[in-house]
């Protein structure tokens, strides 16, 4: 005797899936394996060995003294010029490409300031700062030396809004890569 004749049985359990069942599960499985696979990674330590950005990230970010900089560059992503040598044609060079790499950014230009760590301002450093009044010049103490890890050739360097050295770029990088660089960052960023 089996169930469908006595209603008093329980059911007899289903053994195949039925394609509604089937449908289901492979619709549950498709949400669900993505996110096994990206737990599985994350927890494993994998990273990829290719990233998009131009820059050397600085891995983990450190913390820099801009309280140093003044109010001004409070709350604000910083792009600094860095160098152990006085600020001559390359750094004012590098100055005017991140002018324009600022500009470009269009409406997103008040999120950034643009400083320079230089202890003696030079002839062609003052005559940029009379052009650009916006560029911030500050000592370059000690501190931000050690912190930043300077070498003779000015360097960019990228400060996030909470205080932390995040990206540095050679001397020679491309102006387009620094600005294709800060343009994602500022578009994902909540802070600045």
């Amino acid at each position: 005797m089996n169930s469908e004749s006595n209603p008093h049985l329980p059911p007899l359990p289903i053994t195949r899936l039925t394609p509604a069942r089937r449908a289901l599960l492979l619709t549950m499985l498709a949400f669900v394996l993505p996110l096994a696979v990206g737990a599985y990674l994350y927890v494993s330590g994998w990273r990829p060995a290719k990233t998009a950005n131009h820059g050397e990230l600085i891995l983990p970010p450190k913390p820099v003294p801009v309280a140093d900089l003044g109010k001004e560059t409070t709350g604000k992503w910083l792009m600094l010029v860095a160098g152990s040598n006085a600020c001559e044609n390359d750094c004012v060079a590098q100055l005017k490409n991140l002018r324009s790499i600022q500009v470009s950014l269009g409406r997103e230009i008040g999120r950034m300031r643009r400083v320079v760590l230089a202890n003696d301002e030079t002839s062609a450093l003052a005559a940029l700062r009379a052009e650009q009044p916006d560029l911030v010049h500050v000592e370059l103490t000690s501190e931000w030396a050690t912190a930043l890890a300077l070498n003779p050739r000015h360097r960019v360097f990228l400060v996030d809004p909470a205080g932390n050295l995040m990206m540095q770029y050679a001397p020679d990088a491309e102006p387009k890569g620094i600005r294709a660089d800060l343009e994602r960052l500022l578009k994902y960023s909540w802070i600045g």
